[in-house]
């Protein structure tokens, strides 16, 4: 869903790169919801649907490519680093803050998956963020199977990258539908709902999605624990969304997230959903809907 009012932007990190997305305007001073992707997606993948739909409720949006991915600068290419990624919410914030048609005081932060546990982090420190949107979050490393098992690669791939090697890749779906199908192909995410997301949601003529992460990424997600956090959010209301039929990230351990934040907070549970169902169709009209009720409650005037 394009918007035929939105503009390209780009802003620099304290690291000094370059992260590109796109602007929607929504009139004079108005309240902003901040979005990046998850685990290696891109902003064409349905979030420029979410972006839109907030414009028109009344609320600017700033859409990017998460570093290394996309339009947005960084190297390795294909490398998930949250650490940083968190970092760059910051940043955005910061950058978002400068533009004549936004209220500063009234900034919303949103992630989905991955993206979903950056933001948790992000706003149980920086409190110019006034909410937060954590849709189907990765919430805990160490609830991921047989990431230790990987270790042994990991280590050897560091070692070969110390002297001067690219680093080793791996694939993030199965190569084929019938392979996830299957759903016992070598790759980060093997279930079939993972394959249809990312390999046949439409991405435009400028963004090409590839199947694609580095192996370090794995050992960057397993020491990464957002729900470590969950407490410090409030007093910034927290909105979370979590579907019943994820199986890209554990469920009971959202679920007991939650129930660790403090209030404000709301939780929308999509019974019968998996993980990649609140970005279109009928789940996404549920979605948004109580998303938006959510952002009028705590950024309108």
């Amino acid at each position: 869903m394009a918007s035929a009012s939105r503009r390209n932007i780009s802003f620099k990190t304290v690291d000094q790169l370059t992260l590109r997305g796109w602007f929607y305007p929504a009139g004079d001073k108005s309240p902003v919801v901040i979005l990046s992707h998850g685990l290696t997606g891109l902003k064409e993948q349905y979030l420029d649907d979410f972006a839109a739909r907030f414009q028109a409720a009344g609320f600017a949006s700033l859409v990017y490519d998460n570093r290394n991915f996309g339009a947005s600068d960084g190297h390795p290419r294909f490398e998930v680093d949250g650490f940083k990624q968190v970092e760059d919410y910051h940043d955005a914030i910061t950058y978002v803050s400068t533009l004549s048609e936004v209220s500063a005081d009234r900034i919303a932060i949103w992630g989905s998956s991955y993206s979903g546990g950056n933001v948790l982090q992000a706003a149980a420190v920086d409190r110019r963020i006034k909410a937060v949107i954590a849709q189907v979050p990765f919430v805990a490393g160490s609830s991921v199977p047989g990431l230790l098992d990987l270790m042994p690669l990991i280590i050897a791939d560091r070692s070969r990258i110390s002297e001067g090697a690219p680093g080793a890749l791996m694939t993030v779906v199965a190569d084929t539908l019938t392979d996830a199908q299957a759903g016992t192909a070598a790759c980060v995410l093997p279930a079939e709902d993972a394959y249809r997301f990312f390999m046949q949601s439409e991405t435009g003529p400028n963004a090409q999605w590839e199947n694609k992460i580095t192996l370090q990424s794995l050992f960057k997600l397993m020491k990464n624990e957002p729900r470590a956090y969950i407490e410090r959010i409030s007093p910034t209301p927290l909105f979370m969304v979590i579907a019943e039929d994820d199986t890209a990230v554990y469920v009971p351990t959202q679920m007991e997230t939650f129930e660790r934040a403090k209030e404000p907070k709301e939780l929308l549970f999509l019974k019968g959903t998996g993980h990649f169902e609140p970005y279109s169709g009928d789940c996404f009209e549920t979605n948004i809907e109580a998303q938006l009720k959510f952002l009028r409650t705590h950024l309108k005037d």
